[in-house]
């Protein structure tokens, strides 16, 4: 295959005057000459960097004389060679021709990082290539062929001088081509003429890979043409051109009249504002440019940035996902070109912060705190100063949220690295962003950075409105199903494991990191990590599952764990994703559980909980495991040993694609590559490793590939396109979705890939290195048992029934490794038609499986065990699969990635074990029974709220088979008040609590007291009980005397007649009148006629001084 560049109309265009746009050169800028000579070439040239270049690092180089940089051999040879070569011949061919400097000239060379010449590259790279124009040159090479004269030349005066530019940020790499003047072709030993230098085979312009198949080269290479090099361009600028070198694939720059739309970022936040640069068509100066992100049907303005490309904004999204971007150019004459590309919006849960809040636990309103910024960001650029404006979410109505923009600082200096702002706020959830103080069109959207959203924290009385008004719109709606709902994962281990039915979530969790270490777990914090469902569940609710310390299910009566949710943070119908869950679901529980106010326990033990938040909790079910079925695990590692679905282990070193797994039905697919493995000197071994696979729902999802690559490690492929991980992690498709793990080490050869068919019930996770993929399926047994076939065997529970063909044939489980290999390397190799792969540039199907790989014999693990060295068994352990893979391969990469993937295969085998578990305990009036957890053998213990205490002595259920044995009828009763200590009486205050209370820790301690306490108590309650009984009787008789009797009536009368008592507001447990006074009737215990002191605003008041706006009765107040 050839890809070849040439624009007709280069030709006719001028070509700059002398050598201007090329990097200074030369001995005094620090060059080195080549040694004069003919078809020599310099020494080779270590350089300080890895060079990327057809997906090979390269660690050297060598200049040759005759016009071409190589990377594995010198090239001596005069005449150029038609593309493409073999022999290891990769080269960057800026002008292959018969060079003699001999004759006249010199050839000089240079590596720099030198700022100046980082900073010009940086710039060239990002004009040329919109897509890369955050590009950061860390080192480039200069060479450049002065004046040199030809082969044969009689009088030597026709003389050409070029140059060649590469230019790396390690990951990517580019050259640029310079080209001065040029008047000869070819040297006489090519058939050129001795006096003009022109005619026979003229010079070639291009790149090889050395395998023969891969290469490039500009169409006018070994023609005549090729004299007007200086006059073409694939950038518009005659006598220079620009590549993108580092993939397989070779890049041009610059723009076309039909280019196709590229746009960086690929990827933005669901928030907007964001600075797009868009490249491919040519824009002219006086070019409109308009842009359009469906669904939305405005259209914006662009800016013009160059020849190559322009700026746009994204405007606010209430979506996530791909969208159509549709760019119109309408040129001076009113003639329209349309262009189309796609963007990802990605969810706000995902998408990392641009602006960073510091200690962002909780932020009150009306108080101070520090955000930071990258001063350096392309959305602030155009002035020195920035703007701070707050995003509050305001509710017009049930699910009718929109963001309204208040200004909180103007013109601050943009180099600021730390500014402390004043948070204003009467929002309950907000977002800050940063823009530029840049005048712009007034119908550009406005560019900015965005910090998370976060719940600004209220007074206490705006957290209590808040939690009412909430309940009673809930009371009206339809409750949030829980039949379907599957069960949390009983332990930490199956949670991390399970990731067919649930997935991390994005806000709390200890896998991939998407958040800040100070965000993370903000919301649920008493979690290690949390998962949540996969997919939106029946009318699109959620179920959180979140783990402590411990590793068991957190109980969210008592701790801050996971709940159901109303709506799924993926969004849905009337659901924005992120956004709704957000308020409806978090904040609900920030302002019924943690911030509704401070409870004291006035000396009494018991939970420290509000009935305010035994309601959110009643509303949203807490979440449980019981009747949990974990997924099973599979295996492929190493030199490829297999375990099946079932649990058998055999091996199978093949060479080729084979079917992995397929359904019964065909509507599911995933197919398996294995290569020949390299040893350490990268010599070919009698062993096999797999480099690739792929998986696709038929008609029902996208193909997902994931391929080993030399300097990415690993790349995700969607329908054959490379996916780009660099600004996000996780990233969702049709159908399918790809989490790019962090892994917890510095080491940034290996990759941690998820590749999740959630509906399907089947999960990939994929570790690579840079020699090897080990790849794990996790199978949904509820789904899919009985229903496989293929390498992992049918899935139907019995392991010694794993080895069918595709015929029906079965295979002893006890066959040897040969039969197996000669049964299975033909069974279940895929055919051309039935492949699912895409192949690298130059590659198809019969390089993977034609008659060389169908007829390898690999070396069989039988027959090497038992020659492992004191080295090998050192490295290895008791793990045979790892001596082997150490044996055969000589690799210590692929034989420790084999022992480790063996125990991630342990942990998620002893995960995949069914944990008996018992149903959660209910809670009773006041009372609630806490257990360490649910599974086998776990224990429980009654406890009451503050201020009630047991009634009796309720025992210690235990867990047993599945059901609680031991479990009595229990109930609480309430504590007799006693007077205020001196200490309340006198108004000392008593701080907000601003962070959850550990009640694992409260309960520890609670537990521990002796129980002698209460005879003391008893005690001393007999000792008072006359004295109570006369206090009682004197206040009846004053009630009577001054009236309150019957307004007392008429306000109980009127609240009654509203609505059922027992949804009226509560202060603990105690009903609240309209005028935030405690009711009393004067009579029985008097513990609600004694002043209750909470906390608002940082000052203590009485419940009879409060605001009386927070005791409200729910269904009395408008709903805002």
């Amino acid at each position: 295959m050839q890809w070849g560049f040439f624009i007709g109309s280069c030709l006719l265009l001028q070509a700059s005057s002398g050598n201007d746009f090329f990097y200074p050169y030369g001995r005094d800028k620090g060059d080195v000459s080549a040694p004069i000579n003919d078809d020599g070439s310099s020494p080779e040239i270590p350089i300080s960097t890895l060079f990327p270049f057809f997906d090979h690092q390269h660690d050297h180089l060598i200049v040759n004389t005759n016009g071409v940089i190589s990377f594995l051999k010198t090239v001596s040879t005069y005449t150029p060679n038609p593309f493409p070569l073999d022999g290891d011949r990769r080269l960057v061919a800026a002008f292959w021709g018969d060079v003699d400097t001999r004759k006249g000239g010199m050839v000089w060379y240079r590596e720099s990082t030198d700022t100046v010449m980082l900073d010009r590259a940086s710039r060239e790279i990002r004009t040329y290539f919109p897509k890369f124009f955050r590009f950061q040159a860390a080192w480039v090479f200069i060479a450049t062929w002065d004046r040199v004269a030809f082969f044969g030349c009689t009088t030597c005066e026709k003389r050409n001088t070029f140059q060649e530019v590469l230019i790396t940020n390690g990951q990517h790499s580019f050259t640029i081509f310079n080209y001065g003047d040029m008047e000869w072709t070819t040297g006489t030993a090519s058939g050129g003429d001795a006096e003009s230098g022109l005619g026979g085979t003229p010079a070639q312009v291009g790149f090889n890979a050395g395998d023969g198949k891969v290469f490039y080269v500009v169409n006018a290479s070994r023609t005549s043409e090729i004299i007007n090099i200086n006059h073409m361009s694939n950038i518009n600028i005659p006598g220079q051109f620009a590549f993108r070198i580092d993939s397989a694939e070779i890049g041009n720059g610059g723009c076309s009249s039909n280019g196709t739309l590229t746009i960086a970022p690929r990827y933005g936040p669901m928030l907007g504002g964001q600075y797009l640069v868009v490249g491919g068509p040519c824009i002219n100066p006086n070019d409109e440019i308009q842009v359009k992100f469906s669904p939305i049907m405005t259209t914006f303005p662009c800016q013009r940035m160059s020849s190559y490309s322009a700026v746009c904004i994204t405007p606010m999204f209430n979506t996530t996902g791909d969208i159509n971007v549709k760019l119109s150019i309408e040129n001076a004459n009113a003639e329209v070109h349309l262009h189309t590309g796609i963007y990802t919006i990605v969810n706000p849960a995902i998408f990392k912060s641009t602006v960073k809040r510091h200690l962002p636990h909780e932020w009150f309103s009306g108080r101070h705190y520090n955000i930071s910024w990258d001063p350096l960001a392309f959305e602030l650029e155009g002035s020195d100063r920035i703007h701070i404006h707050l995003f509050a979410l305001r509710e017009h109505g049930y699910n009718d949220l929109k963001w309204e923009k208040t200004v909180l600082h103007e013109n601050i200096e943009k180099q600021f690295s730390l500014f402390a702002l004043n948070l204003t706020s009467d929002g309950y959830l907000a977002a800050i962003r940063i823009t530029s103080a840049v005048q712009t069109d007034i119908a550009i959207p406005e560019r900015g950075l965005w910090t998370d959203m976060f719940a600004v924290v209220p007074s206490q009385q705006q957290s209590r409105q808040f939690c009412y008004n909430w309940t009673r719109i809930e009371l009206h709606l339809p409750s949030v199903p829980t039949d379907d709902t599957p069960p949390c994962p009983c332990t930490l281990q199956q949670a991390l494991m399970d990731t067919v039915r649930y997935q991390p979530d994005p806000d709390c969790n200890s896998v991939t990191r998407s958040r800040e270490a100070d965000l993370n777990c903000l919301y649920r914090a008493n979690a290690r990590h949390c998962v949540r469902l996969s997919e939106p569940g029946l009318r699109g609710k959620d179920n959180v599952c979140c783990y402590g310390t411990s590793g068991s299910l957190l109980d969210s009566r008592v701790e801050e764990g996971g709940t159901l949710q109303r709506y799924h943070y993926l969004g849905g119908r009337d659901n924005v994703p992120y956004v709704t869950n957000l308020y409806y679901d978090v904040l609900p529980f920030l302002h019924c559980c943690r911030y509704f106010g401070q409870v004291s326990d006035r000396g009494q033990r018991g939970l420290s909980q509000y009935s305010e938040c035994q309601d959110y909790i009643s509303f949203r079910n807490i979440s449980s495991c019981y009747n949990y079925v974990p997924p099973r695990p599979a295996v492929v590692k190493g030199d490829p040993h297999l375990k099946t679905v079932d649990g058998l282990e055999y091996s199978f070193n093949g060479v080729g694609e084979f079917h992995f797994i397929v359904s019964k039905n065909a509507s599911f697919e995933s197919q398996i590559r294995f290569e020949q493995a390299k040893n350490t000197q990268g010599g070919l071994v009698n062993a096999s490793v797999c480099t690739a696979f792929v998986a696709q729902v038929t008609n029902s999802t996208d193909r997902v590939e994931v391929r080993l690559n030399p300097i990415r490690t690993a790349d995700v492929i969607i329908n054959s396109h490379a996916q780009d991980f660099t600004d996000v992690s996780w990233l969702r498709y049709r159908g399918v979705s790809v989490l790019n793990m962090l892994k917890t080490s510095d080491n940034s050869t290996t990759r941690d890939i998820l590749v999740m068919f959630s509906e399907l019930g089947v999960t990939f996770r994929v570790l690579a290195n840079k020699e090897v993929l080990n790849v794990m399926p996790v199978i949904d047994k509820n789904r899919l048992e009985g229903k496989l076939s293929g390498l992992l065997g049918n899935f139907d529970g019995e392991p010694r029934n794993d080895l069918y063909l595709p015929n029906g044939t079965l295979l002893d489980s006890n066959t040897s490794e040969e039969t197996i290999y000669r049964s299975f390397n033909t069974a279940w190799r895929i055919t051309r038609s039935e492949s699912l792969f895409s192949y690298p540039v130059g590659k198809s199907y019969s390089d993977y499986n034609d008659a060389q790989q169908r007829s390898f014999v690999p070396t069989f693990k039988t027959s090497l065990l038992s020659s492992a060295s004191p080295e090998e068994r050192e490295l290895c352990g008791n793990d045979t699969d790892c001596m082997f893979d150490f044996i055969v391969t000589g690799s210590r990469v692929i034989a420790t990635a084999t022992r480790a993937f063996s125990v991630e295969l342990e942990e998620a085998e002893d995960a995949a074990v069914i944990v008996p578990s018992c149903p959660i305990l209910p809670s009773t009036t006041h009372g609630i029974w806490v257990a360490n957890n649910t599974m086998e053998n776990a224990t429980a213990v009654f406890l009451c709220n503050m201020g009630y205490r047991r009634m009796r002595s309720c025992g210690q259920p235990i867990c047993k088979n599945g059901i609680w044995q031991n479990l009595q009828r229990c109930s609480c009763e309430e504590i007799p008040t006693v007077p205020p200590s001196s200490t309340i009486q006198t108004g000392q205050t008593t701080p907000l609590s601003t962070t959850p209370k550990d009640n694992a820790q409260l309960l520890r301690s609670i537990l521990s007291l002796p129980d002698k306490l209460q005879m003391i108590w008893i005690t001393m309650t007999t000792g008072v009980l006359f004295i109570i009984v006369v206090v009682l009787v004197t206040s009846v008789v004053i009630c009577f005397k001054i009236g309150s009797r019957g307004r007392y009536s008429n306000t109980v009368s009127s609240l009654m007649t509203s609505g059922d008592p027992q949804h009226l507001p509560r202060s603990n447990g105690r009903i609240m009148t309209k005028t935030g006074h405690s009711s009393s009737t004067c009579t029985g215990n008097n513990k609600d006629g004694l002043p209750r002191y909470d906390v608002y605003d940082n000052r203590t008041f009485a419940v009879s001084e409060a605001v009386p706006l927070y005791a409200e009765h729910p269904h009395g107040v408008p709903f805002k």
